[in-house]
């Protein structure tokens, strides 16, 4: 028997939230969870998550192992990883100290392996804070104009990650 943390409800006790299952507001579990319907809103676990091939979830998602089969608008925070597998639709950032990206996996977002949490960073969509023009900068200092510039270069940038 596999120790892998991402086998579905084979292996060990799990609960499954069924295909035609509607979930609205915060869901919280402390047992490995496969979702194979739909939730709206947050995610906050402490084991093991999938979101199973027919899963459709809207929500940012904050658990120990991450597994995506299905479909994901949101933000994963994976204390421990997060597994985009082939057949998953993810659209949002992933926070995680080990990202697993599979081959024909979906993914427009950023990935960020610092050990940041997603609720360390601004929520998914939001713009990116920008700092109001320095008193140089108004009065014609170009040293002040030239370091806008690098900050504005700097952003532009910067790209999301996308699978092959």
């Amino acid at each position: 028997m596999s120790s892998n943390p991402y086998d579905t409800a084979k292996q060990k006790k799990t609960s499954v939230l069924g295909p035609t299952l509607r979930f609205k507001g915060e869901l919280s579990a402390e047992e490995d969870l496969l979702i194979q319907g739909r939730i709206e809103g947050s995610i906050k676990h402490t084991s093991s998550l999938t979101v199973g091939e027919k899963g459709q979830i809207k929500a940012n998602i904050s658990a120990e192992y991450i597994a995506v089969e299905g479909k994901v608008n949101g933000d994963l925070s994976g204390s421990q990883s997060v597994v985009v597998r082939d057949t998953a639709n993810v659209e949002g950032n992933i926070f995680s100290p080990i990202v697993t990206l599979l081959e024909g996996a979906t993914f427009n977002g950023s990935i960020d392996m610092t050990g940041k949490k997603a609720a360390d960073s601004a929520p998914m969509g939001a713009p990116e804070p920008v700092k109001a023009a320095t008193d140089s900068h108004s009065a014609g200092d170009p040293e002040g104009a030239s370091n806008g510039a690098k900050r504005k270069s700097q952003r532009a940038d910067k790209k999301p990650a996308s699978a092959a």
